[in-house]
Parts: C-alpha cells; structure tokens; sequence
C-alpha cells in the first residue's frame, strides 16, 4: 500500500512540474519560444553544418528579443491616475490658432443636444452687454414633424420653444441685432427676441419657453501640477 502511495505522489508531482513548465513556457514570448526550439534543434543536430546555420538563424532573434526585454524594463511605470494618461505638453510645440465664435446665423458649432432629444438645423450666437448669447432652430427629435427653438439668456439658462404640431423643423432665416426670424418647414414665420427671450407667432401670439435642464456639463480638467 505505500508504495502504491508512493507512487501515485509521484505521479502527482510530475504533472504539477509538467503544469508549472507550461505555464512558464507559456509566458515566454512567441519570439523567444522560436529561439528556444531554433537553439534545441541546433543541439541535436548530429550534422555540425546544420547545427550552425540553426544558430545562424536564431542570433538576429535573440538580439531583437534582448533589445525588446532592455527596452521594457527602461519603460517609464504607469500611472493609474489620470495625471499618469495624460500626454506631456511640448512647450516647444506650435499653439493651436484661436477660433472665433461667428456672430449671426450658422451652423458652424455642435449642438449640445442628443439628436434623440433634438435634430438641430441651424444656430445663432451674438454678444450682448458683453455676454454670449445662443439660439439653436430644429425639430424635436421624437417628432420631426414639429418644430422647436432652444434660447440661451445671459446666465447660461435654457429654455425650450415647442411649436405646434405639424409645424415642421424650424430654421433661423434672417437677424437684426437680438431680433432673430424663425421660419418652418410648413411656411410659417415666428420672431424670436432674445433681449427679452420670447418667441412671437405669425398670429401675434407668444409661444411659451419652458425652462429646461442644461445639457451635461463637461467633467473639470484634473490639475497635474
């Protein structure tokens, strides 16, 4: 019975020696496992021309693995905050040019909308007291069919014009000064003041502008200094 013991821990220990020479080899990379076969059938090559080309072969390889191995140990450690992602500035490097908000109507800047809330066709931004103020025409996202015009007063608040349905997607089509025509697909004309953020209809009537939540803001930028 020991020795039946005996040898099932023998058994035991070859597999686990044979598992851990695995995992070793595992971990080798494929250009070091070619090196390793390249200078194992270089050892048993009987013919001694053959045994040196086998070498021959395997030399390049084992110096481009042993500048890959010294390179990644030079390799600087990474951080895992986001002060350690982030790409070092060049000081020598050319700054980007200085774009300028147009003024007017036009569709030069992304909206901040989801197109699944809004499909915006078209914008307006103007100063005013020195503040930037912005207007965005489309129609609601859900409905193309009806349309809607986002205001943007001095404080940065939002509110939302819904024309009626069957209106069609808005569109700025002229401005003087804070006094910006609204058109739509359907042919009707609205004035929207954005001195006073009020939105009129070719019936003389105000469509009512409910606030609504600013879109998501974008997270600070993390001080790595």
């Amino acid at each position: 019975m020991k020795r039946l013991y005996l040898v099932i821990g023998t058994l035991i220990l070859i597999a686990l020696l044979f598992l851990g020479g695995r995992a070793i080899a595992d971990s080798r990379s494929p250009q070091q496992q070619q090196i390793d076969a390249l200078q194992q059938q270089a050892a048993g090559a009987t013919d001694p021309a053959a045994a040196a080309l086998l070498l021959e072969k395997a030399a390049p390889l084992s110096a481009a693995e042993a500048a890959r191995a010294t390179a990644q140990a030079n390799a600087p450690q990474k951080s895992g905050d986001l002060c350690g992602l982030a790409p070092v500035a060049d000081p020598n490097a050319t700054p980007l040019p200085t774009v300028e908000v147009p003024r007017g109507i036009s569709d030069w800047l992304q909206p901040p909308f989801s197109t699944q809330d809004v499909a915006i066709t078209n914008q307006w931004n103007d100063q005013s007291d020195g503040a930037w103020l912005s207007a965005y025409a489309g129609a609601l996202g859900q409905d193309s069919t009806r349309g809607v015009v986002i205001a943007v007063d001095r404080a940065g608040n939002y509110f939302r014009f819904e024309l009626p349905a069957g209106s069609g997607a808005a569109r700025f089509t002229a401005a003087d000064g804070l006094n910006v025509t609204v058109e739509t697909a359907a042919g009707a004309r609205y004035t929207l003041d954005m001195d006073v953020l009020t939105l009129i209809g070719p019936d003389g009537q105000a469509v009512t502008g409910v606030p609504q939540a600013s879109p998501a803001a974008t997270p600070p930028a993390v001080d790595c200094n």
